[in-house]
């Protein structure tokens, strides 16, 4: 007898830890660039360009680079991004942004028009950087632009202003940070310029400097940013090259030489450093362990004289020196650097620039400063290091946490070159109060604890606004101030976030608890939650009510105050899936999007030979069920837009249409301010997820020759699809606009075009489209078992959202093969033979059947609720629309499974628009008409 099997509604999602037959009926064995979410299954949602990482280049203004000019050959020749400005040094497959160039010699101005030409005269490649100006040969001539480094996203970090309701965005990538506009158009612009205040009172003799001071980092492409906000400041750290090295990490200072006083108040004094210092009046400096002269140690000034290549007089406000200088001392560098392949911990107050993304300039007050406190008044050990005076320079994670500033799995160094130490399960933590460190003060007698704080005798100096600092605030000879605790495990802290009133550590190995005890002279103790479970990843920490989740090298966890839990039962293994070369386990990155109830764990696959990041895991905690989807991001990060796109945008800058924008204005991820995940990748583009169904362009092209595609680090396998479109010179008719699959990947940075393309000039400006196909497969159904019998499938009904004029392909699977499809040819075990029974279509449509099956309008679609106007054209207003599918075929189980062809996916309407390629996915139930069949042996 037959019996109809009814699946659905569905609340489980990928499923892999029985075999396909023995799951739920409402899992998938097979859930890729899919998803399950409350109650139905629906495609990857899509992404929306946000912005690409930019900088401008102004080779007029020193703060840019060398203030310099490029001479044209005799023929009008040069190029922009290498020779004499010297771009590329810095960014080596950095790419010019069409219509920002400008070229000027003299009174002559050549303007940029973003096809390639110059007016009045002239042309540019724009990938590149060459420039032909005929009627300038021979000529210097300054430029002016802006372009993409082409960098991966590092960071993507919510800064909080006092004078802003809401956080904005601060981006990083291995070099640079960025500022993101929160209005539109969402660009992004550089911010990677010291502090340089204006001219105060307070300050005697202070004079501004000039020239902004740039300033860079020195991550490798793993190295993710972690930032708090506390105190009117966003802190930031690269975290720690694994395996740790003196490579990037350490503190930015000159050694003293000598040193001549000036008597009297405000105090100056001139310093000899052992090299040339490159700092310039203007610059802020810390002095330490100078010895015999009295009140000098822990003071900040300014410096306002340069009298030579290695010597400063700097201007101390409050202080007042005695005795005279006999030997040692540092000069440690606050708003410019020593060394430019070093990395110290920073931190910053808001923007230097004016905020114009397009054509930036300087405003004073505000950027960046370096960080590294003295850990103590004297000589003394911490975590058992020998006794000297150190200067915290790093660490893996800072957590601002019972009014104190924490730093775990630090890096300190003393004065001696290379002497950073990396002290993996170590804590060190500032005083209760203020964590800056930067002042001028008069010795008092029990100098420096403290130093006089009634004016005039004390001044911070550099910190933000109404903020205070004390040279003792991270002092840890001294009860009261800062400290360190060690947890003595021998195990690198790879987590941190907070639950209740407590951090939850997660060490390589074990899970443990940070509780505050109130007590200045021990207010931190660590507490094992749990020794089997470890974390792996830091940036796979996300912080829930119940616990912090986190994957772990032996699974994905949720640790709360008294236990641990796996939370990927369903999927067991999976977590071993990620590959552990390439510092696998620091590319990590994750991500909890509040409005939807998911998160995404985002790792490079040891399936892919990638190094960067190239599959995500979606945990859908509401319904604790996963989903698999194969894309690229690094980081991710938070975005509140303040203002938004309008009706008329969707269609250009969100979908190509109308009909793919398929979250409702009230999903709450379209309002204004309101949370929206962001994710960033490995060319610097930062994407705006659960977008509608349609994708933003995520890739760009560096060149292309014949049918070979170059785009750094592209990430793409074989026979995935994309859309090009954007691309400058001739090639530009045979690819703008057009579907491709990925033909041959050659390297990482190189693939080949399917169908090929005919050789054409190109003249950079080339970007991808990514196109993600859903492959999802169901149950293996052994509905006729109890009978020990086959089961026969007849006709079956597919409850799937209406779409206007778009189709998926169904393949149904027999007898526990899930790799090769009976309706659909050829057919294993005969290669390349034809399945004489397949007589049944692949196409499932999505859309009202009409006469895409030749019906008339009187007879379209009789299963459907469908309307007849008076001219007799026929509508469906239906949300969800029954579609049937008739077939008689036998196997063991049956198991259906959904997709895309190769044809579904290159179809597009006459004007160039895909059909099905960004239509909605979304299956709420299905319906099986099933009998018993043969004996099954």
């Amino acid at each position: 007898m037959g019996q109809k099997v009814v699946v659905g509604p569905f609340n489980k999602g990928f499923t892999n830890n029985v075999t396909p037959f023995n799951i739920d009926d409402d899992s998938f064995p097979t859930l890729i660039n899919a998803y399950q979410w409350r109650g139905r299954v629906k495609r990857k949602r899509g992404t929306q360009l946000l912005c690409r990482l930019t900088r401008f280049f102004d080779s007029t203004v020193g703060s840019y680079g060398s203030v310099t000019t490029i001479t044209l050959s005799g023929t009008g020749a040069g190029n922009v991004l290498s020779g004499a400005f010297g771009i590329t040094t810095l960014a080596p497959n950095s790419a010019l942004v069409p219509g920002s160039v400008v070229i000027t010699q003299g009174v002559n101005v050549y303007t940029d028009q973003g096809d390639g030409t110059f007016l009045p005269s002239g042309t540019l490649n724009y990938a590149t950087g060459a420039i032909l100006i005929a009627a300038e040969a021979g000529n210097a001539v300054n430029a002016k632009f802006r372009y993409y480094p082409d960098l991966p996203v590092m960071g993507l970090e919510e800064f909080v202003l006092i004078t802003e309701a809401f956080p904005g965005v601060i981006g990083f990538d291995t070099k640079y940070s960025y500022a993101i506009k929160t209005n539109v158009p969402y660009n992004s612009y550089d911010v990677s310029f010291y502090k340089n205040i204006a001219v105060s009172a307070t300050l005697p003799g202070y004079v501004p400097k000039t020239t902004w001071t740039p300033t860079t980092w020195n991550g490798q492409d793993y190295q993710q940013f972690w930032t708090v906000n506390y105190q009117g400041a966003l802190w930031a750290t690269n975290g720690i090259n694994v395996p740790f090295s003196t490579t990037n990490i350490g503190m930015q200072y000159n050694t003293i030489t000598a040193v001549a006083i000036v008597a009297g108040t405000p105090a100056f004094a001139t310093f000899t450093t052992t090299t040339n210092h490159g700092l310039v009046i203007g610059d802020f400096v810390f002095i330490n362990e100078v010895v015999d002269v009295t009140g000098m140690n822990f003071q900040t000034g300014y410096v306002t004289a340069v009298p030579a290549l290695n010597q400063i007089t700097v201007e101390f406000p409050y202080a007042s020196f005695g005795g005279a200088w006999t030997s040692g001392g540092i000069v440690q560098y606050l708003t410019n650097r020593s060394d430019t392949t070093k990395d110290c911990l920073r931190w910053y107050d808001g923007d230097p620039t004016n905020g114009n993304a397009t054509v930036p300039g300087f405003t004073q007050g505000k950027g960046w400063v370096n960080f590294a406190p003295p850990l103590s008044q004297d000589v003394y050990s911490i975590a058992d290091l020998p006794p000297a005076q150190y200067y915290l320079v790093g660490a893996r994670m800072i957590v601002a946490f019972k009014d104190r500033l924490l730093f775990l799995g630090p890096v300190v160094q003393t004065s001696s070159a290379n002497s950073q130490v990396y002290l993996q399960d170590t804590v060190i933590y500032s005083q209760n109060g203020t964590p800056y460190y930067t002042c001028s003060f008069k010795a008092s007698t029990n100098y420096p604890l403290p130093p006089v704080t009634t004016p005039p005798g004390y001044a911070e100096l550099l910190v933000p606004v109404n903020q205070t600092a004390t040279p003792s605030a991270y002092f840890e000879d001294q009860t009261g101030f800062g400290g360190f605790i060690t947890a003595g495990v021998d195990q690198p802290i790879i987590t941190a976030s907070s639950n209740e009133d407590l951090l939850i550590i997660g060490f390589r190995d074990l899970q443990s608890r940070l509780v505050y005890t109130g007590n200045d002279i021990t207010p931190f103790n660590f507490f094992t939650v749990n020794s089997e479970y470890g974390s792996g990843s830091t940036f796979s920490a996300i912080n829930m009510d119940a616990g912090v989740l986190s994957k772990g090298e032996k699974g994905y966890i949720i640790t709360s105050q008294t236990q641990v839990n796996r939370i990927d039962l369903s999927i067991p293994d999976q977590v071993f899936e990620t590959s552990l070369i390439n510092n696998g386990l620091e590319r990590v990155c994750a991500q909890r999007d509040f409005i939807k109830e998911w998160i995404y764990f985002t790792y490079p696959s040891n399936q892919i030979t990638y190094k960067f990041p190239n599959q995500t895991l979606q945990y859908n905690y509401r319904d604790s069920s996963w989903a698999i989807f194969n894309e690229c991001y690094t980081t991710y990060g938070i975005f509140r837009p303040k203002t938004g796109y309008t009706w008329a945008d969707i269609g250009t800058e969100v979908a190509e249409t109308w009909s793919e924008w398929n979250d409702p204005w009230n999903s709450g991820s379209s309002t204004l301010l309101q949370q929206q995940v962001i994710a960033g990748n490995q060319q610097g583009f930062v994407m705006i997820r659960d977008a509608g169904t349609g994708e933003g362009t995520s890739l760009f092209i560096s060149n292309i020759s014949g049918n070979t595609i170059t785009s750094p680090s592209h990430c793409l396998n074989e026979g995935d699809y994309i859309i090009i479109s954007g691309v400058q010179g001739t090639t530009a008719s045979l690819v703008n606009g057009k579907i491709f699959s990925v033909g041959v990947v050659i390297t990482d940075d190189t693939f080949t075009l399917n169908p090929s393309i005919v050789a054409g000039t190109y003249l950079g400006g080339g970007l991808i489209t990514r196109m993600y196909v859903p492959y999802i497969q169901t149950k293996q159904f052994p509905l006729a078992w109890d009978s020990a019998r086959k089961t026969r499938i007849g006709p079956q009904q597919y409850l799937l959202s209406r779409t206007n004029n778009a189709q998926i392909t169904l393949l149904i699977f027999l007898s526990q093969d899930s790799s090769n499809a009976y309706n659909e040819s050829p057919i294993i075990p005969a290669p390349g033979s034809v399945n004489d029974s397949l007589i049944y279509s692949t196409v499932l449509y999505t859309c009202p059947e009409s006469t895409n099956l030749g019906l008339t309008a009187a007879n379209t679609n009789l299963q459907q609720l469908t309307s007849l106007s008076s001219s007799g054209v026929a509508s469906n207003n239906q949300s969800q629309i029954w579609h049937r599918i008739n077939t008689s075929l036998i196997g063991d189980t049956i198991q259906m499974g959904f997709t895309m062809s190769d044809t579904q996916m290159r179809t597009v309407t006459e004007t160039g628009i895909p059909i099905c390629q960004f239509a909605e996915i979304e299956i709420h139930g299905i319906v099986i008409d099933a009998s018993p069949s043969m004996v099954l042996s």
